[in-house]
Order: C-alpha cells, then structure tokens, then sequence
C-alpha cells in the first residue's frame, strides 16, 4: 500500500511541475541605427532582454560566427531598461554587438540562444531570439587604398625615441605610431607597414590592438599601437618615411586622410663596442682607437693630413694662386669681358652711359691689335649703319642741336657686335696666313 501511495504522490508532483508556467521573459534584437549600411562600416546589434520578474544573474549571450561579417559582443558596461507593458513594470538589461559587414547584399543574423535565471526558479531559462537581416551597399575604394577603414574620426600620433635624435652607429630608434578611430573596433583597423631601410635593421614590436570604451562604459572606437625598432648599422643621414592612411567619415560618406610627418636624423660614428664583462689593465691602445675612431678623432685626422699636405706642396700651391690670379684679371679686364659690359648697355636711355662703355672697349680693343677709334672701326669694319647711329650719338652729346637721326642703343650695340665679328675673322685670316708655309718655295 506504501508503495501505491509513494507512486502516486511522484507522479503529482512531476504533473505539478509540467504545469508550472514558465518565467516570463522577452527578447528584441534591433540595429541601431537603423537602415542600410556600406561594406565596412560598423554598426552595433542592440539585444534589449525584459522580465517582470527579476534576473538572478547576467544572462548568457554566445559569440556569434557569421560569413561575410565581423560579430563581436562589446564589453562595454550594459545598460538597465525599464518598461511598462499593460500595467505591468518589466525590467532587464541591454548587451551590444558590434557587426562588421565585409560583403555587400544581404548579411543574415541567424536566431541564437539567451540563457538567463529568473526570480526563484531553479533552473536556467532558454529563449531564442528572431533572425535579423543586415542591408549592405557596396563600398568602391579609390586607388592606392587595398583596406577600407569607416570612421566618424581618426587620431594618428607619433612617438619618436630617443627624442633628441643624438644617435651613432650601434643605436636604435624606436618609432611608434597608435591609431584611434572612433566607431570603429579594433580588430578592424589596418597595420601600420614599416619598409626596410639601407643601413638600418628592422625589428618590429607586437601590435596592441584594444578597444575603447567611454567613462559611462560605451564603446567609443578601436586602438592599434604598432612599434619598430631601427638598429643603426652606418654612418649617415635617414629618413623614415611619412605615414598616410586615408579613410571614409562615417557621417559624410567622403574620403579622408591622416598623415604624420618624416622623421630624420643623422647618425655619427660612435666609439668601439664595449664588451659587458672586460678586464682591468688592458693598456692605453684600445682606448686610443676608441677615440680615433670616433667623429672628433676622424675630423682631426683629415685636418693634419690636409695641413701636411698644404705644407709639403705650399711653393707649388703659391705658384698655382698666383697663376690663377693672373688667369682671373686676364679673363675680367679681356676684350671679351669688356664687349659683354657694353652688350648690358643694349637697352640704355643714357647717351653718356653707353658712349663710356663703347670708349671703354674701343680701348681695350686697342691693345690687341684692333682701332683705337670708333671713327676707325666705321671706316675699316663698320657699314653705313654704323657710321649714322655713332654720329647720331656724337650729337646728342655734343652738337648744339639733335642730329636728323635719333641714336638707338640697341641699333649701335647690333652694329658694333657686326663689326667686332669681321674684325675677328680678319685676324684669323691673317694668323692663317702666317702659319701656312709658302707653296713654291725657291
């Protein structure tokens, strides 16, 4: 009869617990903001989870794995909801995706599972969620940009140690460059590449990629700090490159850009390495070619060497400045010079101006043979153009009245520098003819 009695009382209860409701708890999945998207532009996924009860603990949300997305559950702080449904208060809390799309089209959210426990019920309450489709417009890159980046702003620094940049062969430069776009996670934003560079040796640091949550626990963007360390294996100058990254504003849709400025330094022979354990007494030798080997040591080498060398050959180098003196007045004070002073005058207002410098070639044209005259230069190698525009000047400067002719300084340059070319090709008929030897000799 116990036993009856005990099967009964089993089954009740078992039929008792069947019947029991179930918690009461409701679940919205919306995007926000809403409307459609561009390939690479991240949006948060807002999953609003309500009770009229109360939530024991947090409820379990999975990390969701979607093709042609990038899902991420944000740790940012959730905020707590409030609602009334038929007179009903409900409350609950609010997690966030953030979403990613890297395809165009439509990108589905599939149902997925929330686990919670509710008021004072034993065990875990399970709900599913409705699916979700993403609209995805179609993101055309412009030439040069392989990675698109989608921000509302962008924040490039750059860290530059040692900063007074007093370097020698054998020291290193570290270059550090962190990237922050706001709204954008970090998984998201593209590596800093740093190139090689002939004679320094490149050791890159581990990229920190986080991200970045406001004082009120949001998410407010994505972080990456990428580092390199430049070993300087030569003497020289360097140059590490600027850095450019362009990127689309999120609000306007346009593109922008971001760039930090070259860095440049000059590296300098420093001493010998020293070896970390070195023994006492070693003598005065490695000092010494420590410091010769260093830039002051160098400097002063070159300067004794140069000076052994100016005092071994000082009477040839005396002779040298003093043939190159002679050669310079030479060239400054030859007909040529004094030809090319009298071509400046060619647009001169002044009768007096360029009557002085025709005087002052006609002079030196005397001294290499020439006529000492202009009257003499009209008469042997000048036209009748000539002989009008010296005598047009001529009264301008002396006769009473103005000559018929009004003198031109460009006409009586052009005409002198026709004179001046027969004159030369008179005297290369004369050196040819007392060079060549007669042709019947007696």
């Amino acid at each position: 009869m116990k036993t009856w009695l005990i099967c009964i009382l089993l089954m009740l209860s078992v039929w008792a617990r069947a019947d029991a409701p179930e918690p009461p708890i409701r679940v919205r999945v919306y995007q926000d903001p809403a409307g459609e998207l561009v390939q690479g532009e991240t949006a948060r996924i807002k999953v609003d989870m309500l009770t009229s009860d109360f939530f024991i603990d947090a409820p379990v949300l999975p990390q969701l794995h979607v093709d042609g997305a990038y899902l991420s559950l944000s740790d940012e702080t959730p905020p707590h909801l409030v609602e009334n449904v038929d007179g009903v208060s409900w409350s609950g809390v609010t997690r966030t995706y953030l979403v990613t799309p890297l395809v165009s089209g439509s990108v589905e959210i599939p149902a997925f599972d929330i686990t919670a426990h509710i008021g004072a019920a034993s065990a875990p309450v399970s709900v599913s969620t409705t699916p979700l489709t993403l609209q995805v417009q179609a993101l055309t890159l412009p030439s040069g940009v392989t990675e698109a980046l989608i921000a509302s702003a962008v924040t490039l620094t750059q860290t530059i140690t040692p900063g007074n940049l007093a370097l020698h062969v054998g020291d290193s430069v570290t270059r550090r460059i962190e990237i922050i776009a706001n709204g954008t996670p970090a998984m998201m934003l593209p590596p800093t590449v740093f190139g090689p560079i002939e004679g320094l040796t490149l050791y890159p640091s581990p990229s920190v990629v986080r991200d970045i949550v406001g004082n009120q626990g949001g998410f407010v963007g994505g972080g990456r700090i990428d580092s390199v360390s430049y070993v300087i294996q030569q003497r020289g100058r360097y140059t590490l490159p600027a850095i450019t990254l362009r990127w689309m504003d999120s609000q306007t849709h346009r593109w922008r850009e971001s760039s930090l400025p070259a860095v440049r330094f000059h590296a300098w022979w420093g001493p010998l390495a020293k070896p970390r354990f070195s023994l006492p007494g070693q003598g005065a030798m490695p000092t010494l070619l420590s410091w010769l080997s260093s830039d002051v040591g160098i400097a002063l080498l070159m300067l004794a060497v140069i000076s052994g060398f100016a005092w071994r050959f000082r009477e040839w180098l005396a002779r040298w400045r003093d043939r190159f003196r002679r050669w310079r007045y030479r060239r400054r004070h030859s007909e040529r010079a004094a030809f090319g002073a009298l071509r400046h005058q060619r647009h001169a207002s002044s009768a007096l101006t360029l009557y002085a410098a025709i005087d002052a070639w006609a002079r030196r044209c005397a001294e290499d043979g020439g006529p000492t005259t202009i009257d003499q230069w009209c008469l042997h190698y000048g036209d009748a153009r000539l002989r009008e525009q010296w005598v047009a000047l001529q009264g301008a400067l002396y006769a009473p009245t103005p000559a018929s002719t009004a003198w031109s300084a460009t006409a009586m340059v052009d005409t002198l520098a026709s004179a001046r070319q027969r004159w030369k090709h008179s005297l290369q008929s004369r050196r040819r003819k007392a060079v060549l030897p007669p042709l019947n000799p007696a």
